[in-house]
């Protein structure tokens, strides 16, 4: 059962922060262990029939679902070793980080949230919600500003410098239409601090997870209809390419005759 983190944990996450190196990491394991990842550990399970219940589809498993206090440095200018946060992510299987729609929790020395959202651009999934806010505007107010959320948690997302409005689509989405992306995201204040130390961070986050599901099962609903969309230009472009392949007229036949047929 998750009872918290305690300040250890905080100051571990602070001294990795200062001291970014293998041999720190390697003298200061057990702190990490024992201080950091059991108690993450025990976070997640507890959220798990809470997120199952959202959508059984989500990846719970722990191997998925916690941070690694290790970073891959290969495509990035920052090359230090480890992370000096944790969170938890729950995804679909085969979904990186970089696709989709997502819950995630986390902390680090400054910072305390939680939330759902894209964290990159998704442009067919995003393409699915334009034409649904078109669609169903009010379905998608209604995931969006579910009470137990209002006034708790930011809008964010980067826009797209030139997009095309349609006349139809309602005033108070348009912000929305133009995103290349989007989340919500609630920043822990000095009460949630000082809950992250107790089991009532556990109760809080569950309830935020509940209020969030109607957004969550939205954009996973929108993630199936691209899908569906993307099929279906593959069928159509190929049905085309077929229908031209079969609209060149064959070449003519070679006739080949002899010198004897022709009279000179």
């Amino acid at each position: 059962m998750f009872t918290g983190f305690t300040q250890d944990a905080v100051d571990f996450l602070t001294d990795i922060r200062f001291n970014n190196n293998q041999q720190f990491y390697e003298s200061n394991k057990q702190r990490y262990e024992e201080k950091v990842k059991s108690p993450l550990r025990e976070l997640c399970d507890e959220m798990t029939p809470v997120v199952q219940l959202i959508d059984p589809r989500l990846d719970t498993r722990p191997g998925r679902t916690m941070s690694r206090i290790r970073r891959d440095t290969r495509f990035t200018k920052d090359k230090s070793p480890f992370r000096d946060h944790v969170w938890l992510g729950w995804r679909y299987p085969n979904e990186r980080r970089s696709e989709g729609f997502g819950m995630y929790w986390g902390f680090g020395p400054d910072w305390l949230g939680w939330g759902c959202g894209c964290y990159a651009t998704d442009k067919p999934l995003m393409d699915a919600l334009r034409l649904h806010i078109r669609r169903a505007p009010e379905e998608v107010r209604d995931a969006l500003h579910q009470p137990a959320l209002e006034g708790r948690f930011e809008f964010y997302g980067e826009d797209y410098k030139k997009i095309a409005v349609p006349d139809d689509v309602p005033e108070d989405l348009r912000g929305l239409y133009v995103k290349k992306g989007f989340g919500i995201e609630h920043k822990g204040d000095e009460r949630e601090w000082a809950m992250l130390r107790t089991h009532e961070m556990a109760d809080l986050l569950a309830a935020d997870l509940a209020a969030m599901a109607p957004l969550q099962q939205l954009m996973q609903r929108m993630r199936r209809q691209a899908e569906h969309a993307q099929e279906e230009a593959a069928r159509e472009l190929e049905a085309r390419q077929q229908a031209e392949r079969q609209s060149v007229p064959a070449p003519a036949k070679l006739t080949v005759r002899s010198a004897e047929e022709f009279e000179f």
